[in-house]
C-alpha cells in the first residue's frame, strides 16, 4: 500500500473489532427459513421467522427462487468486473454528489477514512432512478438485470409473511410502500498487507426495510452459517 494512500484507509485502533466482539459458538443456533414453506403459509415455518426477526433481526433463507446459476452469473459477472483495470473500471466511477456507480458513494471529507474494499452500487427498481450512464456494460448489466428481478421476489414474499405474522392481511405491508425502490451493492474486499489496521466495510445501520445478502467467502471469524 501506498503510503499517500494508506492514510485513506487506516483507522485508529479504538475503531477496530476486539475479540470479543464476534460471536464463535452461536452458528448453530442462526435461524434458517424454507422460503417455499413460508410462501405456502405453513404456520410453524410462520412462527420461526417471526421469531428470527424478534430476537435476531436477521436469518438464513433457503429453498428461495434465485436459481443457482442465476446467483452464480452474477457472481461471475462481479468478479470479471472487479478485475478489470482501475481505468476501466472508473468509466462508471460514482459522478460528484452522486450515490450510484462505481467508488465510494459517501466521502464527505478529505480526512474521511475509507473502507477497504471496491464497491459499486446502483438503482434497480422501479427503473426510473436507474442512473444507466454508471451501468456495467453487458453481460454483467444481464446478470444484474436477472438476478435483482428474482431477488426482488424473495423480498417481497418476506414482507408479505411479515405481514401475516403481525395479524394483517398479506397484502397490506407491501400496499403501504407506493414504491418498493430496490437497490444493489456489490462489494469486493481485496487483500490487504495490513489487514488489522483497515474495515472492509464500517459499522453502520441500514436505512432500508429489508438487506438480503448474498455472501461468497467469509473470514473463519464470522459467524458461519
Amino acid at each position: 500500500m501506498p503510503q499517500q494512500r494508506a492514510r485513506e484507509y487506516l483507522r485508529n485502533e479504538n475503531d477496530m473489532p476486539k475479540d470479543g466482539d464476534t460471536c464463535h459458538d452461536l452458528s448453530s443456533e442462526v435461524p434458517i427459513i424454507d422460503f417455499s414453506l413460508i410462501s405456502e403459509g405453513h404456520k410453524e415455518e410462520l412462527q420461526k421467522l417471526d421469531l428470527a426477526c424478534k430476537q435476531w433481526g436477521c436469518f438464513q433463507m433457503v429453498n428461495h427462487v434465485v436459481a443457482r446459476e442465476v446467483m452464480q452469473g452474477m457472481k461471475d459477472s462481479a468478479a470479471k468486473f472487479f478485475e478489470l483495470p482501475l481505468e476501466e473500471k472508473n468509466k462508471i466511477a460514482v459522478p460528484l454528489y452522486g450515490m450510484q456507480g462505481y467508488g465510494h458513494a459517501s466521502v464527505v471529507s478529505e480526512d474521511q477514512v475509507l473502507d477497504w474494499s471496491d464497491r459499486l452500487i446502483l438503482a434497480v427498481h422501479p427503473s426510473k432512478y436507474r442512473n444507466l450512464k454508471v451501468w456495467p456494460p453487458t453481460p454483467f448489466k444481464e446478470a444484474i438485470e436477472t438476478y435483482t428481478s428474482e431477488v426482488r421476489k424473495v423480498g417481497e414474499e418476506i414482507l408479505k409473511s411479515i405481514s401475516l405474522n403481525m395479524g394483517m392481511d398479506k397484502d397490506v405491508f407491501l400496499g403501504l410502500h407506493q414504491e418498493l425502490v430496490q437497490a444493489l451493492s456489490v462489494c469486493y474486499y481485496p487483500p490487504c498487507s495490513m489487514p488489522d489496521k483497515v474495515l472492509g466495510i464500517t459499522p453502520h445501520s441500514d436505512i432500508c426495510i429489508l438487506t438480503i445478502y448474498s455472501y461468497a467467502r467469509r473470514r473463519c471469524d464470522w459467524t458461519r452459517v
